[in-house]
């Protein structure tokens, strides 16, 4: 298979809906060259005896079962790990392989041959030196990891952080043949169950990749009596008594300090949600710091955080995890933080929370890497940004196929692309989900199944329109789909202005459009916090010369945003009555107050209105001011880039001097722009 042909099956596979104009543009190949190679791949697939790839009279392409099976066959082959994934690989085989391990093995489990082997493993060597072990050789058994099994179970621990090639199945499977992913994803299910609690979806992956792997050993090394190497204070908690129970309901064999280890991967588990309220006495500090570090958040963003209580105990579920993260050395899975943190709209944060974990760190006495404060920060920030929809966990798929290993794995590849809603953990055999099936909660099948599970029924391989309409089915039985009352009020438009032949056809499109647009629609841009002219307009501004009471100056201030319906009058009923109050705390310097509350109290949109007074005007607890900014926004972090700009201005006296030099709002909100 030549290049060409690849390029062109690698979109045809995944877009078989794409017309030959839309394909020769992306290609940069004409209609005939895209012809030839498929007619000569064709030529190819007959004399293997698989059908060929056709194109119906819609225009689009059918590709054949048989031609996937052999393109995921292929696929296979030619996934050849780098230098440093097989000296990962390397080490990993020798930490689940508890007895010596020739060459040939390691030869044939990386398939490449003995000279390779031999450099990998000076690799694996300079690798597993970094934790203090060592390989041992003896000329006729071959080679074995040698040190502490506390930092041999570290070391496997970071493997899986920093290599993916882990989360490959079939590299699993060869490395922790005794156990199967039904067992460990049933296992992690019963601990949801019996904490009434469930893992994050990053969590999730990363127990289903690291519990195999550590089973693989402890199981190995408790049969031959293992002596006790862990030293932690995790006995004590929730997990370890649960898991006690669990592990004595299989036949896996483990000693006491594996079976601590284990606790260990499941205590710096993050949580996406806790279903209970109860509390336990060893969190009783932790509970205080994070006490004061949300009343310290309060005090330097002018956040007022709605249900605190509430809020604090979803930080204490995540900072729970991330300080046994860091007492005990442990990362938690391959987080793409950068995005993390661009896409939620709270970067600034990371700065803030480097001066809120102190007390914590102290506490610990260890302090938090970079990418835990990312972490922190992001979950923070999203906490805050989502007080009033807080966002659902992914429900969990499983995919049952009687196709096979190589199709079902197409299967679900395509349907991990088509539904981005949901968390597809497995690929089944019928008997296998018949044993399993309570773990999930919908199942994609190609054969109809007896569960009580929503279930849908699939081909292989579908078309366009049948993936949008599978698409369609799902959501709306899942209860997320926001798509049918749309395309409703749009129908209703269209008919009222005109003649609409087959109103069912006209929905069937409609839906299409909207469920392709949903999915494909890109993320906002946020890698840049809005600054603060974006919200802050030119006929926002005020001016008065005049003495004035602070009421009527904050109403003054006020009377731009209720103009544009960005507040109510209830925005500032609330406001004058904080400010009443002996604690408030929304002033900047000595001459600026920044009025602002929550969302229930007024806000209908997001905006910034000035009023700079040439005479200083007396507040209840300050009496020199002479700049309000009053803030209206529906996300409570959005505005923490303008409220940096806000504090730069108020603090700056030669840009004051300036500034109340100034009569036109023009010429002010230029000036603004120039400093920001």
């Amino acid at each position: 298979m030549n290049e060409r042909i690849r390029n062109i099956l690698t979109i045809l596979t995944k877009r078989p809906e794409i017309k030959m104009a839309e394909l020769t543009a992306e290609l940069g190949l004409t209609r005939r060259q895209i012809n030839y190679a498929i007619n000569q791949f064709n030529s190819e697939l007959i004399t293997q005896k698989i059908p060929s790839i056709e194109r119906n009279h819609a225009g689009d392409f059918n590709v054949p079962l048989e031609v996937l099976q052999m393109l995921a066959t292929q696929q296979k082959q030619t996934m050849i790990p780098s230098d440093d994934e097989r000296a990962a690989l390397l080490s990993m085989f020798l930490i689940t392989n508890i007895e010596y391990v020739s060459v040939d093995h390691l030869s044939e489990f990386l398939g490449v041959g003995k000279t390779t082997v031999a450099e990998d493993l000076k690799r694996a060597d300079q690798l597993i030196l970094k934790y203090y072990l060592s390989l041992k050789y003896d000329r006729v058994k071959g080679y074995q990891i040698e040190g502490s099994e506390h930092k041999v179970l570290q070391l496997l621990a970071d493997l899986v952080k920093r290599y993916p090639v882990f989360k490959r199945e079939e590299m699993l499977g060869q490395l922790s043949i005794q156990v199967s992913k039904e067992e460990v994803i049933h296992l992690i299910h019963n601990m949801e169950q019996m904490l009434h609690l469930s893992y994050s979806d990053e969590s999730l992956e990363y127990l289903k990749t690291t519990l195999p792997l550590l089973l693989a050993r402890g199981i190995a090394e408790s049969k031959l009596g293992a002596a006790d190497f862990f030293e932690g204070e995790v006995r004590d908690t929730p997990e370890y008594r649960f898991l006690n129970v669990l592990i004595k309901e299989t036949e896996w064999q483990l000693s006491s300090s594996y079976l601590e280890w284990m606790t260990l991967l499941f205590l710096i588990s993050n949580i996406f949600e806790k279903k209970t309220t109860q509390e336990f006495d060893s969190d009783r500090r932790l509970k205080e710091l994070i006490h004061e570090m949300v009343t310290n958040f309060e005090q330097q963003t002018f956040i007022t955080i709605e249900d605190r209580e509430n809020f604090e105990r979803r930080i204490l579920n995540h900072l729970r995890p991330a300080c046994f993260r860091i007492k005990y050395n442990l990362s938690l899975g391959v987080y793409s933080l950068d995005s993390l943190i661009q896409d939620s709209n709270h970067a600034i944060l990371s700065d803030l929370m480097k001066e809120l974990i102190v007390p914590t760190e102290n506490w610990l006495r260890r302090a938090f890497p970079n990418d835990e404060l990312d972490l922190l920060s992001y979950y923070f920030g999203f906490q805050l940004s989502n007080q009033h929809l807080i966002k659902k966990q992914k429900p969990r798929a499983v995919v049952v196929c009687t196709n096979g290993v190589m199709v079902s794995k197409v299967i679900r590849e395509s349907l991990e692309k088509l539904f981005t809603e949901l968390q597809f953990l497995s690929s089944f055999s019928v008997r296998d989900f018949y044993q399993f099936e309570v773990d999930y909660d919908l199942v994609f099948t190609t054969i109809p199944l007896e569960t009580d599970l929503p279930q849908f029924i699939i081909d292989p391989i579908m078309t366009y329109k049948e993936q949008i309409s599978l698409r369609y089915r799902v959501l709306n039985e899942l209860g997320i789909n926001e798509v049918d009352q749309s395309v409703d009020r749009l129908l209703g438009i269209i008919q009222k202005y005109s003649d609409v032949s087959s109103s069912k056809e006209l929905k069937e499109e409609l839906q299409y459009f909207l469920l392709q647009e949903k999915q494909d629609s890109p993320l906002e841009n946020t890698k840049v916090l809005p600054a603060l002219t974006y919200y802050l307009k030119p006929n926002y501004i005020t001016v008065i010369e005049e003495e004035i009471l602070w009421e009527d100056a904050v109403a003054l201030a006020c009377k731009p945003l209720m103009d544009n319906q960005i507040i109510t009058e209830d925005f500032l009923s609330d406001c004058l009555q904080q400010i009443r109050q002996p604690n408030y705390a929304g002033y900047f310097g000595e001459k600026t107050c920044i009025p602002h509350t929550t969302v229930e109290h007024g806000i209908q949109r997001e905006g910034i209105s000035l009023l700079i007074s040439k005479k200083p005007i007396a507040f209840p607890n300050r009496k020199g001011i002479q700049i309000i900014f009053p803030l209206s926004f529906l996300d409570l972090t959005k505005h923490l880039k303008a409220i940096n700009q806000i504090a730069d201005i108020s603090t700056n006296q030669e840009f004051l001097k300036e500034l109340f030099s100034k009569n036109e709002t023009k010429s002010i909100y230029q000036f603004i722009r120039h400093f920001t």
